[in-house]
């Protein structure tokens, strides 16, 4: 479903410390392609799938889990632009159309 570097992981390794079980990974579809938004957990969910990766897990979300299939997570650190997470995503939609607003139902 997803893949995650190693430098992914060691981050996510970093900032659970023992306190957290795992990340959860929630994707949104929107005007201009995927939104990603990550939040530590202490469990699961029901529906959720567990992906384990060396000491870490990664729950996602039965919605989310259509959107990350053959995905690809690392992590980057960029003086110049900052650092983050990152997806390579070979299902992020193309953007709307020009003129387009995330309430417009055509979005979707």
């Amino acid at each position: 479903m997803l893949n995650l570097t190693d430098k992914a992981i060691n981050v996510i390794r970093d900032v659970c410390k023992g306190e957290y079980q795992g990340l959860r990974i929630m994707v949104q579809k929107g005007c201009s392609g995927f939104s990603y938004n990550m939040g530590l957990e202490g469990d699961s969910a029901e529906g959720d799938a567990v992906l384990e990766f060396s000491d870490i897990k990664v729950f996602v979300d039965p919605a989310s889990a259509l959107w990350l299939a053959g995905a690809t997570m690392d992590y980057v650190d960029n003086s110049s632009m900052g650092s983050g997470f990152v997806f390579d995503n070979p299902n992020t939609p193309p953007p709307a159309a020009a003129g387009c607003s995330c309430s417009a139902k055509s979005c979707g």
